[in-house]
């Protein structure tokens, strides 16, 4: 503990270690001094009161001993709901998003409210930290960082600006807005050590540079920064989690059909339930459903994904979910699925995905002005933050509109060329994936032999062709000879 808060607790006086412990509790939970908190509350004259169970279940919280928080949380929730400590204890410990929703509105008018004894600086991090994972005003939660770190710096709190700038990082990331966060992420200090809150959080600003390698469509940088970040001890409802869920879309973008497994067994480890506000199992479902996909399992795929149309809030899930949709030919759900994510505000990456995968639908349905007039739209958003990932799909469609594109006549003829390019560096990645066997059958697909024929001039047995021809659609994502044809030549 702070040596001169730890002395000032340590009076023999009940109100004022009373006063000092109301001025420094939330400090001290951000800053990691939680064993030395909880320890002073169960020494204190009465360990019952309500603000010290409040506090005791955010040590619990923080320590991953949700069991115990929860108690401890039901024990001490005997106070006004616009009490100050109340208020900011439930920040944290609320887990569903309607909870947490109503917290942070009676939060926001608490800390216009705040006495001489409440700590100001913390209570503008821990309320910004909460607006950011409720994602209904991002602006509002950037500013609120923004706010807690000019306010740390004056009182020279290095701790809290740190993790205040590493949040405002993430909700940059998650606001669209890439290259302002990677500023942030390159200026902040080196962590000394994983503290309390960065084992809570889960590997925050690895989490945040995979995320925005992957949709920026550069799919092997995304998969090696998430995987570092991955822990099998993790409780599977922080940034590590997101980290496995990006790491599994990578893969499956990557065609990394020998880590589809392994991959599995990630998304197992996700937390089924919501946490901090955020619908873990929806995100879990839909990245499991995307895999479900990639294995040639559309029936189990679509069983995975069906509860994710039954729940909101998860505007960049349900993005993801509208274009799963439309390659297992699903039109109606997929519809489903845009307006949920409609309904719950979208970031710009999730509108460029949902402009893509509208424009597909348009061009299958033969509306190709339509098409276009998406595709143009999406190229619009995609420009300034180069969010390539949404046109780099193994998709015959896609490949085909971003050519006839070209010849449209685009306003953005740039972001357009450097995407064309980066399909070229993304099928060579892919690529990677055929044996040298799948890529001999490959040229020859590209010939006017028939598998018969195919099987004589490289001298393997017909069945053994087909099998080769199985994998190359199934790695490439395609159903049809022409579309794997026509794929690999786009890249």
């Amino acid at each position: 503990m702070l040596p001169a808060t730890s002395q000032e607790m340590a009076s023999p006086n009940p109100e004022q270690a009373r006063s000092i412990l109301r001025t420094n509790w939330l400090r001290l939970i951000i800053e990691s001094r939680t064993s030395e908190l909880e320890q002073f509350c169960m020494t204190f004259p009465d360990p019952h009161d309500p603000h010290l169970l409040l506090i005791r279940a955010c040590c619990r919280d923080l320590v991953g001993d949700s069991y115990g928080a929860e108690y401890l949380r039901g024990q001490g929730l005997r106070v006004a709901p616009d009490d100050f400590v109340a208020c900011f204890t439930e920040l944290l410990l609320a887990p569903d998003s309607e909870t947490k929703t109503a917290v942070a509105d009676r939060a926001h008018h608490a800390l216009k409210e705040c006495e001489a004894d409440d700590d100001y600086c913390s209570a503008l991090f821990l309320l910004g930290w909460t607006e950011v994972r409720l994602r209904r005003d991002f602006a509002r939660g950037i500013a609120l960082l923004r706010s807690s770190i000019d306010e740390a710096r004056l009182r020279d709190r290095p701790e809290t600006q740190r993790l205040a700038e590493s949040n405002l990082a993430f909700a940059l990331t998650h606001a669209g807005l890439f290259t302002e966060a990677e500023r942030v992420l390159d200026a902040l200090p080196p962590t000394p050590g994983q503290s309390d809150w960065d084992r809570f959080e889960g590997g925050l600003p690895q989490a945040n540079r995979g995320c925005i390698a992957y949709w920026r469509g550069d799919f092997e940088l995304a998969a090696a920064l998430l995987e570092s970040a991955i822990a099998e001890e993790s409780p599977g409802n922080n940034f590590e989690a997101l980290s496995r869920l990006y790491y599994v879309m990578s893969l499956i973008a990557l065609g990394r059909t020998d880590r589809y497994y392994a991959a599995a067994g990630l998304l197992q480890g996700i937390s089924k339930t919501d946490k901090h506000g955020i619908p873990w199992d929806t995100l879990r479902r839909v990245a499991s459903a995307w895999l479900a996909h990639a294995q040639d399992q559309d029936e189990r795929a679509k069983a995975i994904a069906a509860p994710a149309l039954t729940r909101t809030g998860a505007a960049v899930a349900h993005a993801v979910l509208a274009e799963l949709y439309r390659v297992i030919r699903e039109p109606v759900r997929s519809g489903q699925a845009f307006r949920l994510a409609a309904a719950a505000g979208l970031p710009r990456y999730a509108r460029v995905s949902t402009l893509v995968t509208s424009a597909a639908l348009h061009s299958a349905a033969g509306r190709g002005d339509d098409a276009h007039e998406q595709l143009e739209h999406a190229l619009e958003n995609a420009g300034a933050e180069r969010i390539f990932a949404p046109f780099l799909a193994d998709d015959l469609i896609v490949a085909d509109l971003l050519n006839a594109h070209a010849h449209w006549g685009s306003n953005h003829q740039e972001v357009l060329h450097a995407i064309l390019e980066r399909r070229g560096l993304h099928g060579t990645a892919v690529a990677g994936i055929f044996t040298e066997r799948e890529k001999d059958v490959l040229a020859c697909l590209r010939t006017t032999m028939t598998a018969d024929e195919i099987a004589t001039h490289l001298r393997i047995a017909y069945p053994t062709v087909k099998s080769h021809i199985r994998a190359i659609y199934r790695k490439l994502g395609v159903t049809t000879r022409r579309a794997a044809v026509h794929a690999t030549a786009q890249k």
